[in-house]
């Protein structure tokens, strides 16, 4: 959105110009704090097919358009500070959304319908969007937003999510699914990319110089706790949904809870490809085959 003012040049006596300096002061102000107060972020969930080794799954997820993709879209917002957001549902489902961490919020979006909706006020840190029903945890409508993140430093998150299709399948033909099951994933994902096409993925990828200073945002939008093991690099907790404590430690090694959301600061502090990879083997496989899963890299340039 671009607005654009037209002003005449100011003629007369000091007075005058004074006058027309502040009149044209107040309109900019005016101005900038509309346009402060009725910024949001619009997102489609949309449908789609997902294709890893020999399953093609029925998915859903949350897009900044109407055209599918295949992975979520990431959401800023200031830290301890409202922000309106419009949702689209393209389903022919309805759906609940939810963010992490935060007590009770639940905004219905019906089936077809568009609904705009303040989200709520938070401190700095990353948490975990997602359709909290059972068709949208289970297809994969979720995703990362990021909130009081420092925008002078280089951004990337990871949403790792882990899927039985299985599961999928049952809930996308309209049955029952059944939870007390044995839960057994096949595919292990970052962005919804899996190794060795996670490299493919700009947002999850970590390519910096070196001397530089980033930032992870990573949410677990999975069924099952994860651990993150870095090589090359000991990272900073900046923050954590559920791991409070855990603030201001240096580990090379991050576990992550259910629905946890942790924001890390990494200093490239030497040049190389260096992989970072969950500490469960299964879930650095495609379908029981190594290696896949939730395996990126990251790469510091001299």
């Amino acid at each position: 959105m671009r607005t654009y003012f037209k002003y005449g040049v100011i003629q007369g006596d000091l007075e005058s110009v004074k006058e027309g300096t502040l009149r044209l002061w107040f309109t900019l102000t005016l101005a900038l704090l509309f346009l402060n107060a009725t910024a949001q972020d619009t997102l489609y969930i949309n449908t789609g097919m997902w294709e890893q080794s020999a399953d093609t799954m029925l998915v859903l997820r949350f897009n900044s358009e109407n055209i599918f993709d295949t992975s979520n879209v990431a959401i800023s917002m200031p830290s301890n500070s409202t922000q309106s957001l419009t949702v689209i549902n393209l389903d022919s489902f309805d759906h609940e959304f939810s963010i992490g961490g935060i007590t009770e919020f639940v905004e219905a979006i019906s089936s077809g319908d568009t609904t705009t909706f303040d989200l709520p006020s938070q401190p700095m840190g990353t948490y975990r969007y997602y359709t909290s029903d059972e068709r949208g945890l289970l297809l994969g409508a979720n995703g990362v937003l990021k909130v009081g993140l420092d925008e002078s430093l280089e951004q990337f998150h990871w949403n790792l999510v882990d899927w039985m299709p299985e599961r999928m399948d049952s809930v996308a033909n309209g049955n029952e699914v059944t939870w007390g099951e044995p839960y057994v994933p096949r595919y292990f994902s970052i962005n919804s990319f899996t190794y060795p096409h996670t490299p493919l993925d700009a947002n999850g990828y970590v390519a910096v110089n070196l001397g530089e200073t980033c930032l992870i945002s990573i949410v677990n939008n999975g069924f099952m706790d994860h651990v993150l093991h870095f090589h090359g690099f000991h990272v900073e907790y900046i923050s954590s949904t559920m791991q409070a404590d855990r603030v201001g430690w240096i580990k090379d090694t991050v576990p992550l809870h259910m629905g946890e959301g942790v924001t890390l600061k990494l200093i490239a502090n030497q040049t190389g490809i260096y992989p970072v990879h969950n500490h469960n083997l299964i879930a650095v496989t495609n379908s029981g085959f190594y290696p896949g899963g939730m395996l990126t890299l990251i790469n510091v340039a001299p």
